[in-house]
């Protein structure tokens, strides 16, 4: 009964954890997107395949949007496994929980370098892979709301 009651809180305790990280991120992820798009759209005005006079298409924009928010939820969501896997560590001291640590700090890393804002800082712009640009990032999260809820059992 004790271990059921136990389980149960871990699962709740890992179902919020996700959905907080998860609207932090959208959020963070919106206000970093919108505050970069105007940037960007002048940005493949000036560079893009198509004539200046025509305005940026907004599935260019929308991909753009959608890649910032999904990208910055996948960081938060790495700044959470790795506070979880930093606590086990500290009571543990394991050798595995610590490379589980740098491997979620080189995730980390990767996805902040991923972001479309990082991206617009060097002069890159929004025009790229269409949707796959994208299909790899949600993947990732579904991998990474996998490993929460695993490290919280």
């Amino acid at each position: 009964m004790k271990d059921d009651s136990m389980a149960e809180k871990n699962t709740a305790k890992a179902f919020a954890l996700i959905v907080a990280l998860i609207i932090l991120g959208t959020i963070v992820g919106l206000a970093l997107a919108y505050g970069t798009v105007a940037v960007e759209e002048r940005e493949v005005q000036r560079r893009g395949p198509w004539p200046r006079e025509e305005p940026v298409p907004r599935s260019v924009v929308l991909r753009y949007l959608a890649s910032s928010v999904v990208i910055t939820v996948n960081v938060f969501l790495l700044i959470g496994l790795l506070y979880i896997y930093m606590k086990t560590y500290t009571q543990t001291r394991s050798s595995f929980m610590l490379g589980l640590i740098f491997f979620i700090g080189v995730l980390l890393i990767q996805s902040v370098l991923s972001l479309p804002p990082i991206h617009a800082l060097f002069g890159y712009t929004m025009y790229g892979l269409g949707p796959f640009g994208l299909l790899p990032h949600l993947f990732e999260s579904l991998a990474l709301i996998i490993l929460i809820v695993l490290s919280m059992e």
